[in-house]
């Protein structure tokens, strides 16, 4: 079969009808509760590709709509870690990364890589070596290869960008680098070594290092060490991704904005990667003080954003607060961190981002 080029696609996608009552883009008909609002992609079309982070059984969900009319970029939350893609050595299931991949293409949407390396998701197989004995850092270093090599290679010239390693900066040790397995087993050049596997299995591939907090002064200056040394040595890095799971007060705007100047200053491009506005520890039914705090946070951090022509793409952590890694576990409330509420409504939070009044 014949497939589109990228702008073909897009095209395509963005063709609007209206069709018994519902909004056609494309091969989809978008729900006129939904397409009554303003496009988050559409707003800013001219400034960065809007994401959503999803589980395959999300795409012909309820929220699957919201994330058709809203959002032109997607990356996987879970279905790309190496635990899922290759649970046994040398066992690929690529069935719910697939998926998403494909949902993306037919719609002319980007796709996220996420992620190839992070030591909460190596399966434990990396580590085991021949009668019991742990593997050595070659195993180790062979297995990573071989996994970038099949991954990044099956999905190269359709995965724009990839969170090659994902939170790898300790600002409490000597080196910068998590004391983990990765640190112990391999050494310090494993970061750079997951760089140049991802650079060779596809060359055109934007290439992150992924984390978290990365507007604490002592983490930011750890991680501004890392890069350094890496674009130093001609490690194929283009850029940082900055998860930005915040809360109401912090971190602030201006440390936002200080945080993506000093790494744009090194000429890396900016990503923000998760983005969620936590609404506390109790925020099962949030008043409207507490929504309106969490929408002028949002205005402010987008407005942040928009200033910074280095951050090229927003990724939200989910759709809306109907799916959320904010709930998983918790012992009480309900936390709502999202644009959209539980049944895909739009929240003031949306408003103040689109920049519309409410309805």
């Amino acid at each position: 079969m014949t497939r589109m080029r990228y702008g073909q696609r897009a095209f395509l996608a963005l063709i609007a009808l209206a069709v018994n009552g519902c909004t056609l883009i494309g091969m989809d008909r978008i729900p006129p509760d939904i397409s009554r609002y303003p496009s988050l992609a559409g707003k800013f079309a001219d400034r960065f590709p809007v994401g959503a982070a999803v589980e395959p059984a999300q795409l012909d969900s309820a929220e699957g709509y919201l994330l058709r009319w809203h959002f032109n970029s997607v990356v996987a939350e879970n279905a790309m870690k190496p635990p899922r893609l290759q649970p046994a050595e040398g066992r690929f299931d690529f069935s719910g990364a697939d998926r998403i991949v494909e949902f993306a293409e037919r719609r002319g949407m980007k796709v996220r890589g996420h992620t190839l390396l992070w030591h909460e998701e190596t399966p434990e197989w990396y580590w085991q070596g021949a009668n019991g004995a742990p593997a050595s850092a070659e195993q180790v270093l062979e297995r990573l290869r071989r996994h970038i090599r099949v991954v990044v290679g099956r999905y190269r010239g359709r995965v724009y960008v990839w969170d090659v390693v994902n939170e790898v900066v300790d600002p409490s040790r000597p080196d910068c680098l998590r004391d983990d397995r990765w640190r112990r087993v391999v050494g310090a050049g494993y970061v750079e070594q997951a760089l140049r596997y991802a650079h060779d299995a596809d060359p055109e591939a934007r290439l992150f290092v992924n984390d978290y907090n990365t507007t604490e002064p002592r983490k930011r200056a750890c991680l501004e060490r890392l890069a350094s040394d890496l674009l130093a040595s001609g490690v194929p890095l283009h850029g940082i991704g900055h998860q930005m799971h915040v809360d109401l007060d912090k971190p602030s705007a201006a440390e936002v904005d200080e945080t993506l100047s000093r790494f744009a200053a090194l000429g890396l491009e900016n990503q923000i990667t998760e983005l969620d506005l936590t609404l506390g520890a109790d925020p099962a039914a949030p008043g409207k003080e507490l929504l309106a705090r969490q929408a002028t946070r949002y205005k402010e951090l987008f407005a942040v954003f928009v200033r910074h022509p280095d951050v090229k793409a927003v990724t939200f952590w989910g759709i809306s607060d109907a799916h959320t890694w904010r709930n998983m576990g918790r012992a009480t409330g309900i936390d709502q961190p999202l644009l959209f509420d539980a049944t895909q409504r739009p929240k003031p939070a949306f408003f103040a981002v689109a920049k519309e009044p409410p309805t």
